[in-house]
């Protein structure tokens, strides 16, 4: 009969491989404990991981949806407040034109008021949002509206310059504009001036934004314009209306011509207050739209969260409890080695 040799070693040894084991055992508990889900998913899931997988990859996708829809959102609130000040301005502007009708000494008044009007709109259309034009369409980098009134003069102001000296024979500041009939200011403002204004002149001479208004995907098939940019015809109709008062020199005009400009001028801007609330409330729909997507996201997630939890969670009371009596055994083993360490044969002769 043989036996196995027993010795003080041999039991050490033993307790040591238990020792790394509860240990080992102990860090994949603390870690399942502190992140509430399975230290190895693969492992402990086996063929469902791919089903675990999915779902973050579904979850992930919505909430870079969600993610971008906050920066959307943000822009249209900005542009929504920037259209906010630029329909106010040409209510007030519109009640300044009525007076000066009423009463051409007050002529001045609405040139200045104009021009004020007119900066006012350029840097409206200049606003910018971390660097980025929020009017210049898909040309964001890009500042838009360039000034009117500057040394030297813009391309705008010289083209209105020209286009008044080919039609009359002398210039807006000129003694002559005082024989400027009426009928010919109306054909002048209709015809000539106009033309000023149309997309092609306004994008050559005051604008460098892009017609291109910016897409923006807001869910898995769906895609709304979150933009809108400086050449929509609102904000060319406005800029005609300020640039007719402040820069045709209607302080000098005769009675009948004087009138006939208050007149267009008064009629674009009615107009302008129209098309300006028709632009709004497109915005205001691509806002709501970016709403309702962002309210059906906030459903999947929670959803895909339940889900990926179902499958990958653990009992925070379970997970907490194995790591006590993890910390328990290693303890005793512990509290065991240094007892055996402490035998000696020397201890019982």
């Amino acid at each position: 009969m043989k036996t196995s040799s027993i010795s003080t070693l041999a039991i050490i040894n033993a307790t040591r491989e238990t020792r790394v084991s509860l240990q080992a055992k102990l860090v994949e508990a603390q870690k399942e404990s502190s992140s509430g889900r399975h230290a190895d998913v693969g492992l402990t899931l086996g063929y469902l991981t791919q089903r675990t997988v999915s779902l973050r990859l579904d979850l992930e996708r919505s909430q870079t949806f969600k993610d971008s829809n906050i920066v959307a959102a943000s822009r249209l609130e900005l542009t929504q407040t920037t259209l906010d000040g630029v329909a106010s301005a040409a209510d007030e502007f519109l009640k300044t034109l009525m007076a000066a009708r009423a009463s051409p000494s007050a002529a001045s008044t609405a040139i200045t008021d104009a021009k004020n009007k007119l900066t006012s709109l350029e840097a409206a259309l200049n606003t910018t949002v971390n660097g980025t034009h929020i009017f210049a369409g898909v040309n964001t980098d890009v500042k838009p509206i360039t000034a009117y009134f500057g040394t030297p003069a813009s391309a705008a102001q010289t083209a209105v310059a020209n286009a008044f000296t080919t039609a009359f024979g002398v210039g807006q500041s000129d003694p002559g504009v005082e024989n400027i009939s009426a009928a010919d200011m109306k054909t002048f403002l209709d015809g000539a001036f106009s033309t000023l204004f149309d997309n092609a002149n306004w994008t050559t001479t005051w604008s460098s934004a892009s017609d291109q208004n910016i897409t923006s995907r807001i869910s898995t098939n769906e895609r709304i314009q979150t933009s809108t940019n400086a050449n929509a015809d609102p904000f060319r109709a406005l800029a005609s209306a300020y640039t007719m008062i402040s820069d045709l020199g209607i302080q000098d005009l005769s009675p009948e011509a004087y009138q006939a400009v208050l007149d267009k001028a008064i009629a674009v801007v009615g107009q302008v207050t129209g098309d300006l609330t028709q632009l709004r409330a497109g915005l205001g729909t691509s806002q709501e739209r970016i709403k309702a997507a962002n309210d059906r996201m906030d459903v999947q997630i929670s959803m895909f969260t339940e889900h990926i939890q179902q499958l990958e969670g653990v009992d925070p009371y379970e997970a907490t409890a194995k790591v006590n009596a993890l910390l328990t055994q290693i303890e005793t083993a512990y509290a065991l080695t240094a007892r055996l360490q402490n035998l000696s044969l020397l201890n019982h002769i």
